[in-house]
């Protein structure tokens, strides 16, 4: 009854191709690219054809965006329970990022898209203009059990021109510190660093003073991901990575015109300049900079806690010891994190509105993935096959594998219930990460104004962050980076249009 499948992996090119064409196309008329008016018409709620009970189970389709396909409804105990519990046909399928935005503008300008997928805020303001979402306002009363799981509060990153179309997930705990070899830093006779200019100081001896005993120079301070390591420090001087807006001081703030920005950037560049960061800095797409850790390479990097593994790192070296530290605290203070406040957003097109009993089982399916007994569903599976629970207390008997570890938790978990019972031997770590300091951004709750790129604009940010940490752009030289940044690319635009949509959305005040 329930099936799954696998879409945008075996496609042949021919139909990527007409796919790619379709949605140009239709890209073209103005009918997914949002740059025209909000074609939106107020409506009251919605005239739905009326129906019977449903004489059989409702199918329902389901998008999400993972690298592998869920499993068939034969292997899948949590869809069988699911249909056989709520009366449903659930087809989830898996695509990669790509093809699953591909697939989705050509299904809602077709009318034939899945019934549920996620969007993010962008997404969701581009589609609502071109009215192709279902506006969930007149059915909010009904949707109260999903609405209170996630928080009231969280609706206004769904909302719209006063409309609501679709439930923002739960927000999940943040995964990321710095990570520090404690047995080069106790080698070395030093201490955990606590300030920006310890942190450097560290990282320099960890480049300079042969922390592995080998006689090479072979070692560095410092790595991570280019798009997320240098966060925490950007934050120790009160600001973040170029080109985001934060509320400093009850003003909105992009960071470009931070004068706090080029006291950063001159501190990093000191990691450059001094050669303490690792050489491939800009190269760590992936997981290279875990690779160089474990190979006993870096004395810190900045990385996530379910990717840290003890057992695999000792297997390489049984004395290395990679323990949290805080972030660093800078001329601001507390070095943060930028935190973006949006969320994952699940939502539906419009084209459903008149099939009442579609719309009804939807809306019993998401209130069942928030209600208790649901939500363990979501979590951990089925009672007495992938866990147990005695007194309340729950324990995982066998973990599910991804995406089925979270294909049902529609409207996301409750996150530390869910990472307690479930990686019980990570507490520590993950407890950790999710108390570090960030700094609010709100770039995702911004759309881009007509007339403005901000793919362009955002190459060429980082094009010259990194010209100027590595020496290739004299700091001296900023003044005409913003100016530059303003006339070619009408960055100005951008940043009242964020002024005017975060008031808008009683974000700024």
């Amino acid at each position: 009854m329930l099936s799954s499948q696998r879409k945008g992996f075996n496609s042949n090119m021919t139909k990527s191709r007409q796919l790619m064409m379709m949605a140009a196309v239709l890209a073209a008329g103005g009918v997914l690219g949002g740059c025209g008016g909000d074609s939106a018409k107020e409506q009251g709620a919605p005239e739905q054809q009326a129906s019977k009970a449903p004489a059989g189970p409702v199918a329902l389709s389901m998008m999400l965006t993972y690298s592998k396909p869920m499993p068939e409804a034969k292997d899948d105990p949590i869809k069988q329970y699911l249909d056989q519990k709520l009366g449903t046909n659930l087809t989830i399928s898996t695509y990669l990022p790509d093809d699953q935005r591909t697939q989705l503008n050509v299904g809602l300008a077709s009318g034939s898209s899945a019934d549920m997928f996620y969007v993010n805020r962008q997404d969701l303001v581009r589609l609502a203009k071109s009215n192709l979402l279902l506006d969930l306002t007149p059915y909010l009363d009904k949707l109260k059990p999903a609405v209170s799981y996630v928080g009231e509060g969280r609706l206004n990153l769904s909302t719209y021109n006063g409309k609501v179309y679709g439930i923002p997930q739960t927000e999940r705990a943040y995964q990321y510190s710095y990570w520090l070899r404690k047995d080069w830093l106790d080698k070395l006779n030093l201490q955990i660093p606590k300030t920006t200019e310890e942190f450097f100081n560290v990282a320099k001896a960890f480049a300079q003073q042969d922390p592995d005993g080998n006689g090479k120079n072979d070692t560095y301070g410092f790595s991570g991901r280019p798009t997320e390591a240098l966060g925490p420090l950007f934050g120790a001087y009160g600001t973040t990575y170029p080109g985001s807006f934060y509320i400093k001081e009850g003003k909105l703030v992009n960071s470009v015109y931070d004068p706090a920005m080029k006291d950063a950037l001159a501190y990093i560049k000191r990691f450059f300049d001094e050669k303490i960061i690792d050489p491939d800095f800009l190269a760590n797409t992936k997981l290279q900079h875990k690779d160089k850790a474990y190979q006993g390479q870096l004395g810190m990097f900045y990385f996530n806690w379910p990717n840290i593994k003890t057992d695999e790192y000792k297997k390489v070296n049984p004395a290395m010891d990679w323990v949290q530290i805080e972030v660093p605290a800078g001329p601001a203070g507390p070095g943060a994190y930028a935190k973006d406040m949006t969320a994952s957003v699940l939502a539906f097109p419009k084209s459903i509105e008149k099939d009442k009993d579609k719309v009804e089982k939807i809306i019993e399916l998401v209130n069942y993935s928030a209600s208790p007994e649901g939500s363990k569903v979501a979590m951990y599976g089925i009672k007495d096959k992938h866990y147990t629970e005695e007194n309340g207390a729950i324990k995982v008997t066998e973990v599910l594998a991804e995406p089925q570890g979270f294909a049902y938790q529609f409207v996301g978990r409750d996150e530390m219930v869910y990472l307690k019972t479930k990686f019980p031997d990570k507490e520590k770590e993950f407890v950790f990460a999710s108390k570090q300091p960030f700094i609010s951004v709100y770039d995702s709750m911004i759309t881009p104004p007509d007339g403005f790129v901000l793919g362009d604009a955002k190459r060429f940010i980082e094009e010259e962050l990194w010209k100027f940490v590595n020496g290739k752009r004299d700091l001296a030289t900023y003044g005409d980076f913003v100016a530059q940044l303003e006339n070619t690319f009408k960055y100005k635009l951008y940043v009242q249009a964020a002024e005017s949509q975060l008031k808008e959305q009683g974000i700024l005040k």
